[in-house]
């Protein structure tokens, strides 16, 4: 669904961008670093848009490389097949140990029951 959403709100932009861009067909004078270039203010709209746009994407292809780093890493810190034996060991004892003091409760309730 939010893809979805996402794709119908670039679809808005994009028609208001290109109503902008056929309403502002005059020529216009570009100063760039003292370079000057004529060209369809039409022209210019969808250049600097593509500009954005390549920023825009240089940005999140940064966030995309830091999430896959940490992808790697997670996966490069399994646990290893041993290591987990030795949990499961540990899990199994612990288990063993609550069972055994839960009937020591159980046996201190019934004492303390009968000496009242």
């Amino acid at each position: 669904m939010k893809k979805q959403s996402t794709t119908i709100i670039s679809i808005i932009l994009l028609i208001i961008i290109v109503i902008f861009a056929l309403l502002n067909t005059t020529t216009a004078e570009v100063n760039l670093l003292g370079l000057h270039v004529r060209m369809p203010l039409v022209l210019l709209i969808f250049v600097c848009l593509l500009i954005g746009a390549a920023i825009i994407y240089l940005l999140s292809f940064s966030t995309h490389l830091k999430a896959d780093k940490e992808l790697k890493e997670l996966k490069a810190s399994k646990v290893s097949k041993d290591e987990l034996k030795k949990y499961q060991k540990s899990i199994d004892q612990l288990q063993k140990e609550n069972v055994s003091l839960q009937q020591q409760i159980k046996e201190l309730e019934k004492q303390s029951l009968t000496t009242k």
